[in-house]
């Protein structure tokens, strides 16, 4: 059987993670040929560095496929099998910014949380659409990934800009998944779990490991403050279920902010710092793997996830996945157009969702608060409306008071001016 090579078109192909993206790809290039790989990238010094490494490692995969450079999303885009978006609108300064921002009101923050959340998806608007309106017209039936965070959002933004098969992807099932495995010493695919919600909000209530709930024998391991659940002893004991670690915000904000203050440097500003050092290694052409710094940098695994999807699509091989998709029902708690973070089945090219049950009422209060808040987000996109900006920020449980919210939001607009629509207001 011949196998058809695919075009990978990757938005943001200057990202430090791309050489793990490549890495995968080459790995799994006897599986699913790869015919081109473009990497987008507004700013070409830094997208030539990473072409470089990611020429060195194929090479040394002992596979061979073009891959090349471009500034225009057009030539990423256009008849591309599956195109992968892991842009920074603004990198990482306007990530300082936004937590320079959460540090100055006092609000608990996180890349895709609370000010932060807010401020990269607003710089987000107009690249998006502008990306879904290329999508329509030159690569109508590619397979569309998107782990540009804030990725509950913007993955639900592109839908509802008529991207119907655009899904959204997260690592932390991937570490769960492992660090289960490591647990009960079985492989991760092992495990099923019953798992729902947004993007970094959802809640597991059930792992099934050969039939059998394991969920009660877990729970009694985990420590306090540490991954998966990085919460007080009290909190662990409160709930019979996993929530996803970006809960913390939400219910240990005050610590949170007072580590947030202490600290010596934002996470941000860390951040800078290891992209530097890893865009110093990329650029020796002795190197020619994925450095283990990159492992310190927080995404890692991501790639991992959307090449497994990739594989899933173009194999048609019933897997499971934990995926960021359209609703339509499967949550009956939330609206059919909300992108909710569910276990799905790929089969004959369809993402299946798998019936989880209804929200457990413990969790549902607030991810159905977070799906209003993600609602109102895309209605200001939308319309341009900073009323609905302000409606928005008015039920988001981590912006507390309305006046600091109304500074917070004319902060952000007149920061991010020259990222947002023209008409805006």
């Amino acid at each position: 059987m011949t196998l058809r090579p695919v075009k990978v078109g990757v938005i943001g192909g200057g990202s430090v993670f791309t050489p793990e993206l490549v890495d995968l790809l080459a790995r799994s290039y006897r599986e699913m040929p790869v015919k081109e790989m473009v990497l987008m990238d507004i700013n070409l010094p830094r997208v030539e560095i990473l072409l470089g490494i990611a020429q060195r490692i194929v090479a040394r995969a002992g596979v061979s496929f073009p891959i090349r450079v471009t500034q225009d999303y057009q030539e990423a885009i256009k008849d591309a099998d599956y195109i992968l978006i892991q842009l920074r609108a603004g990198d990482q300064a306007g990530r300082i910014t936004d937590e320079k921002i959460g540090l100055k009101y006092r609000v608990p923050f996180v890349e895709t949380v609370s000010v932060c959340g807010l401020g990269t998806f607003l710089r987000s608007i107009k690249i998006y659409e502008d990306i879904a309106g290329l999508i329509r017209t030159l690569a109508p039936n590619a397979y569309v990934m998107n782990f540009a965070n804030p990725a509950g959002p913007l993955t639900e933004y592109l839908l509802r800009l008529g991207i119907s098969r655009t899904i959204g992807v997260c690592n932390v099932p991937v570490i769960l998944g492992q660090y289960l495995g490591d647990i009960y010493h079985e492989p991760p695919e092992a495990f099923y779990m019953q798992t729902r919600g947004l993007n970094h909000l959802t809640v597991t209530d059930a792992i099934y490991l050969d039939g059998r709930d394991i969920l009660p024998d877990l729970l009694p391991r985990v420590e306090p403050y540490k991954f998966p659940m990085p919460f007080s002893h009290h909190v662990i004991e409160a709930f019979p279920a996993v929530f996803n670690p970006y809960y913390q915000y939400y219910f240990h904000g005050q610590r949170i902010m007072n580590k947030l203050l202490q600290a010596e440097k934002t996470r941000g500003e860390e951040v800078l710092q290891i992209e530097q050092e890893l865009l110093r290694l990329y650029s020796d052409p002795a190197v020619d793997q994925v450095p283990d710094l990159l492992r310190s940098r927080g995404g890692f695994g991501y790639s991992l996830v959307v090449v497994r999807l990739m594989l899933s699509l173009y194999r048609n091989d019933d897997t499971i996945h934990y995926v960021n998709v359209r609703n339509n029902g499967v949550l009956a708690e939330l609206p059919d157009d909300t992108a909710v973070e569910i276990p799905v089945m790929i089969k004959q090219g369809r993402v299946l969702p798998i019936e989880t049950g209804p929200l457990p009422h413990y969790a549902a209060p607030l991810i159905i608060t977070m799906a209003e808040y993600y609602r109102l987000l895309l209605d200001a996109a939308q319309e341009r409306s900073k009323k609905a900006l302000r409606q928005a920020l008015l039920v988001h449980p981590l912006f507390p008071d309305a006046d600091m919210s109304d500074q917070i939001i004319d902060e952000m607009l007149e920061i991010n001016r020259d990222y947002l629509p023209a008409s805006f207001s």
